[in-house]
């Protein structure tokens, strides 16, 4: 397993150093097979797309918004996902105060839309809609556009993941809750106790398999939505994100390099699951809250 993911890894160079702009790209056309990290970078608020085997900070970039070059926004970034609808490529960004949807290809911002200042992740609907999490208000807020939503009472609002095979949309609080989604209204179909305390954080699904990643403050768990088990993965306690990379591994950002930043930021994505010794992954100058695997995820999109 080491020596596939060392491959991988390495083949991203010859891209990074294919984008030749003094400034960083801006616009690229890179595959949903690349092997790279969507950073939610609170360094200086700016979503990134990196090679995490580059030789310097500067050839690890391959796409940032905004541009480097670019002044950074007020709003600090709590999440990024890949996402597609209708046939393109988009950003969907999480931020304290507001989610956003940008367009890869160019970086255009198509979607802006105000939510609470506790916001921490955010989801996109088949019909465009878009769902966000609001841990510290307890709102699970449905944007129908920048000026109509309807908001919804969930204790402890952290994550949220569109089921395209079920129609529905997983979301973690307090509870793991499964909610239905039909003609622009969100109805409770079912919730799941967490294991040993009600302190979800990360949501995120394998790439395939009927399976979720789930995060609290006690480790990284795996549920199965088929037999509605969970099982443990981790017993690293306030892992951020999680998500699993196309050879199937699951990779975590690392909940204890405090000394980058505060205790919620990291520079660091590590390897969890198959246990070997510790493979690392640093992103030199970053501090991010989450970072997932660029690859495509086909349970959602």
């Amino acid at each position: 397993m080491k020596t596939l993911v060392t491959l991988l890894l390495t083949s991203l160079t010859s891209v990074a150093l294919a984008q030749s702009d003094d400034h960083g790209p801006s616009n690229v056309d890179l595959s949903a097979e690349t092997t790279a990290f969507l950073c939610a970078d609170q360094a200086d608020n700016r979503i990134r797309l990196v090679n995490p085997t580059a030789s310097s900070a500067d050839e690890s970039l391959l796409w940032s918004f905004p541009a480097i070059d670019e002044e950074p926004i007020e709003f600090i970034p709590t999440d990024a996902k890949r996402v597609t609808h209708q046939g393109e490529v988009f950003i969907l960004a999480a931020y304290h105060g507001r989610v956003r949807l940008i367009r890869f290809s160019d970086s255009t911002l198509v979607k802006d839309y105000p939510s609470y200042s506790s916001c921490h992740s955010a989801e996109l609907l088949p019909d465009g809609a878009i769902v966000t999490a609001n841990s510290n208000h307890g709102i699970l807020r449905l944007h129908h556009s920048a000026d109509k939503h309807d908001d919804l009472p969930l204790p402890y609002a952290h994550g949220v993941t569109w089921d395209k095979q079920r129609q529905c949309l997983w979301v973690l609080g307090d509870l793991l809750y499964r909610f239905g989604y039909a003609e622009g209204k969100l109805t409770l179909e079912k919730t799941y106790e967490l294991p040993e305390s009600p302190t979800g954080h990360d949501l995120f699904p394998l790439r395939g398999d009927a399976k979720l990643l789930v995060t609290n403050n006690d480790g990284l768990y795996l549920f199965d939505i088929a037999t509605e088990a969970f099982q443990r993965l981790s017993n690293l306690k306030w892992i951020k994100s999680a998500s699993q990379h196309v050879d199937g591994s699951i990779w975590i950002s690392d909940p204890q390099r405090t000394e980058v930043g505060t205790s919620w930021q990291s520079d660091s994505v590590i390897l969890v699951n198959p246990t070997e010794p510790t493979q690392r992954h640093i992103i030199s100058g970053s501090k991010f809250y989450k970072a997932r695997w660029w690859q495509a995820v086909n349970f959602s999109y």
